[in-house]
Parts: C-alpha cells; sequence; structure tokens
C-alpha cells in the first residue's frame, strides 16, 4: 500500500477521533467534536493526485459519460438549480470540470463557461469536442484573479481534496464578493451525504465509501460549518432532484421518496450554496 498521513479534523482542528469501521484496509473516522467524518490515515497526496491525472477518464468512460442521457440530465438539473439561486449570469468556473458537460449546457444558456480539471484525458475531450476554455490541473495551478468569478460549482469533488482548508481560500479569493450588501456570488458544493439515511443504513457498504480517493463524509451539519469557518454567508441546502429519461411508475415513486429525503436532509447527496 502507499504511505499513508494522519491528518487532524479540517473543521476544528481537532486530533481526538472515533473509530467507525475499516475498508480496504483504511479507517473511517468520526471527530469527536464536530463529529465530521473522515478517512484517517489516509493515501497520501502526491499518490491521490497521479491517479486523477493519469487514469481517471480512460477512453471507454469518456465516451460512455458523454453518450449517456442520464449524464445530461443530471447535468441540466444542475444548472436549473443554480439559475434558480443565482441572479442573472455572468462568468462561471467548475471545479473538476470532467470532460465538460455542465459547462457546454452553462454556456449554451448563456454563461461564461471556464473549468479545471487534474485529467488529462478530461480536459482535452472538453477543449476538443466542447471547445471549452479548461484547464488542466489544480486549482493553484491556474493562478485566477482575484474576484474573478460570479459563480463557482463543484460537483462531487471537495470529498476527493486532501488539503481542504487552503483549497477554500483560494476559492474564496477568486469568488467575486457582495457588494452593498447585495449578493452577487454563488458557490456551489455537492457532495455524497454522509449523514444521509442509506449511509446510516449501510456503513461500510454504502456506494460511496471508498476511502482510496473519498477522503471526507460530509453531512448537512459539518459542510456548512466548514464553508462558515472561510467566510461564506447565507448557506442553504439545495435540493437535488432525481432524474430519468424513463418516467415510469417505478422513477415517480422514486422521486417522491427521494424529495422527501431530501426535504430532511437524509438524501444520498447534500447540495450547497453560499455566498461572500
Amino acid at each position: 500500500m502507499s504511505k499513508l498521513e494522519h491528518i487532524d479534523c479540517p473543521i476544528c482542528e481537532c486530533g481526538e477521533t472515533e473509530l467507525l469501521f475499516i475498508k480496504d484496509d483504511l479507517s473511517v473516522v468520526s471527530c469527536k467534536q464536530c463529529k465530521l467524518r473522515y478517512v484517517n490515515p489516509r493515501i497520501n497526496r502526491e499518490t491521490l493526485e497521479e491517479g486523477y491525472i493519469e487514469t481517471y477518464y480512460p477512453p471507454n468512460k469518456v465516451e460512455r459519460i458523454h453518450t449517456d442521457s442520464m449524464e445530461w440530465l443530471q447535468m441540466s438539473e444542475r444548472l436549473t438549480e443554480l439559475e434558480q439561486y443565482h441572479q442573472g449570469k455572468g462568468r462561471l468556473l467548475d471545479v473538476g470540470c470532467g470532460i465538460g458537460t455542465f459547462l457546454n449546457l452553462a454556456r449554451e444558456q448563456g454563461w461564461e463557461s471556464y473549468g479545471i480539471d487534474p485529467s488529462k484525458s478530461g480536459c482535452t475531450f472538453a477543449q476538443q469536442e466542447h471547445k471549452l476554455d479548461v484547464t488542466c490541473g489544480d486549482i493553484f495551478d491556474a493562478s485566477f484573479p482575484s474576484e474573478h468569478f460570479d459563480a463557482i460549482t463543484l460537483y462531487h469533488v471537495l470529498e476527493h481534496i486532501s488539503e481542504l482548508n487552503p483549497f477554500l481560500n483560494e476559492l474564496r479569493r477568486i469568488l467575486k464578493p457582495s457588494e452593498n450588501g447585495e449578493k452577487t456570488s454563488t458557490l456551489v458544493i455537492e457532495v455524497p451525504n454522509g449523514g444521509g439515511l442509506q449511509s446510516r443504513l449501510q456503513k461500510s457498504d454504502w456506494p460511496y465509501v471508498h476511502p482510496h480517493d473519498h477522503l471526507y463524509y460530509f453531512s448537512s451539519q459539518s459542510l456548512p460549518r466548514l464553508l462558515e469557518k472561510h467566510g461564506f454567508r447565507d448557506i442553504r441546502l439545495g435540493k437535488p432532484r432525481r432524474v430519468s429519461p424513463h418516467k415510469d411508475i417505478k422513477f415517480i415513486l422514486r422521486q417522491i421518496t427521494t424529495s422527501m429525503l431530501v426535504r430532511l436532509h437524509l438524501g444520498t447527496v447534500i447540495r450547497v450554496y453560499a455566498s461572500l
């Protein structure tokens, strides 16, 4: 196994934890102070980043995602809710943009779209297929100007980030602040819900538990607390909807159940909106 590294809780910086379970020879623990669930010790940053750069989007995965109607529906659902929370259009950065599906849809709706992703193959596809302005690397490699973006989105990205606090400081730097007390910026973060019903019932068997690269299991309490630590405000939980190209009775029943769980903050994922 690759070298491991020990960390303190990134929210409260406490080192006291309780073991929840072990999976794939890695321990998932809970912070005794703020209850954040995270992997500790974990795969070191260098090993993780190598995997994202070289192997995260092999050609067969790129083709499958690009032609999957569910992928397009999911990205459209995300964009629709973003536009309900954010006033007007503007300059949008999608961090962890993958092959650029979301950015392509956003550009079609009038956004000025930018993306960043560590995957070489993902960025190449976004640049060549969708003609998007995408940077290959991490957020620090890009050196974006301060107060540059009207909206920044991260869909299933934050759970992969080794250095949470420097990363969120950088997002804060490049996101536009409010002016004259009016909201002018939007940060969107979607992550698996470590406090959801499915997570609670399945524990280590929950499909989102793969501790080699999912480093944190945020809840509807811990994620807002992390954002507050970095000066974000107007923090609200979104209402991600289940989508499907087939609107049969089974889908309708699942959609109703999902909607109820989301209202109770027990859904499979959490989507959070915040501003400066």
